[in-house]
């Protein structure tokens, strides 16, 4: 949990504390109020610092939000690849993959807000693009190796549209995440529940004939 702290960079404080203080702290206002909106001011008062010090951490609000996104997309991915190392059909996987995408959710609320900002942004800056175009190659791999797996065990046809399939469970995780950043927690988690409820019954993925 971020600790409060005095303005200016306290004596002795440990460089990196700081340097995540500033991200959590620029993760939930810029999610709050937009990109256009938020100030670097206003992130360091809010992080208990002085506008100078800010600037050690982060040269620019472009170079903030970047460096927040790219952590984020590279720790979430991460959490979600793992998820689906389980034994198990496909199934089984994805829903392991939706339940772990709903305890990131949980632990970075702010973080889908901080996604859809960044995409209004992405036309004027290049690299807000080029991080979430990163995401979505990250996704489409995992949804293909799972996808190949599937018709490696046999649960899936040789001649399955690989692509459709991934594009499918792509979508609903896209709109799953999209979702997050506009209602309430609680409805959030009980749209993963229908869905994951449809993968369990056999309803949503091809038989094998």
């Amino acid at each position: 949990m971020v600790q409060a702290a005095r303005r200016g960079r306290p004596a002795g404080a440990d460089g990196e504390q700081t340097r995540r203080r500033i991200m959590v702290v620029a993760m939930e206002y810029v999610a709050e109020v937009g990109y256009g909106h938020a100030t670097m001011k206003a992130i360091a008062e809010r992080a208990g610092l002085t506008s100078a010090a800010i600037y050690r951490y982060f040269p620019s609000k472009q170079e903030l939000v970047s460096a927040i996104l790219a952590e984020m997309v590279e720790e979430v991915m991460g959490r979600l690849a793992k998820a689906t190392q389980i034994p198990g059909t496909l199934q089984d996987r994805f829903i392991a993959l939706l339940e772990e995408s709903l305890a990131c959710v949980r632990a970075y609320p702010a973080v889908a807000q901080l996604s859809e900002a960044a995409r209004l942004e992405s036309g004027r800056i290049p690299e807000f693009q080029t991080i979430l175009d990163g995401r979505l190659r990250a996704e489409e791999e995992l949804y293909a190796r799972l996808v190949d797996d599937a018709i490696r065990r046999g649960e899936l046809a040789l001649d399955t549209d690989r692509q459709a399939i991934g594009d499918m469970l792509s979508s609903f995780t896209w709109g799953l995440t999209h979702l997050s950043a506009l209602v309430p927690g609680a409805r959030h988690a009980a749209a993963i529940r229908q869905v994951e409820g449809l993968l369990a019954s056999g309803s949503l993925l091809p038989r094998r004939g």
